[in-house]
């Protein structure tokens, strides 16, 4: 049987360090579904803050729920409303491709290491649950027990941007 695939696309932040809406810039959140559309992504979710942003991005939205009050809460939450494997997609994922949503899909559980050989738990795989870390009180602590994914060849697609001088890296 062929696994679902449900990407989750965190797009509800204040960009404050960046001083911009990080969903909108380098073809935004639209960019990042179209690249899931060319991989065995079978769901989209966008998870796009207060309602008042549900119109600004295509297909399947999502507010969030107004009880979480962290990214933590939020990124639990959402785990648990799917019943598929999971992949999860930071707003700010200015560098992945298709590619690298391939490669992650055809893993089990990981995170993802960048070019700077940091964990990228906002774009997790997530197959099998029983080895979330629900007792935890970050994101990181959420997937401590997931298993590095290193890929030299795309590692540069795993770097996330918070800030202006992140941007140095954007390809």
């Amino acid at each position: 049987m062929i696994s679902m695939t449900t990407a989750l696309i965190f797009a509800g932040g204040k960009s404050t360090r960046m001083g911009e809406d990080k969903s909108q810039m380098f073809g935004g959140v639209n960019r990042i579904i179209q690249q899931c559309k060319l991989s065995p992504v079978t769901r989209i979710i966008t998870l796009c803050g207060d309602k008042s942003r549900m119109k600004m991005f295509d297909g399947e939205v999502w507010p969030d729920p107004e009880f979480c009050n962290s990214l933590f809460e939020l990124v639990a939450w959402s785990i648990k409303q799917i019943d598929d494997d999971v992949i999860l997609i930071p707003c700010d994922a200015f560098n992945l491709q298709s590619t690298g949503i391939d490669a992650l899909i055809q893993q089990g559980n990981c995170v993802p290491v960048d070019q700077q050989q940091q964990r990228q738990p906002l774009m997790t795989r997530i197959t099998n649950r029983s080895l979330i870390n629900w007792n935890g009180e970050t994101i990181n602590q959420l997937f401590s027990d997931f298993p590095n994914f290193q890929n030299s060849d795309l590692e540069s697609q795993f770097a996330n941007f918070n800030q202006n001088s992140d941007l140095s890296s954007h390809q």
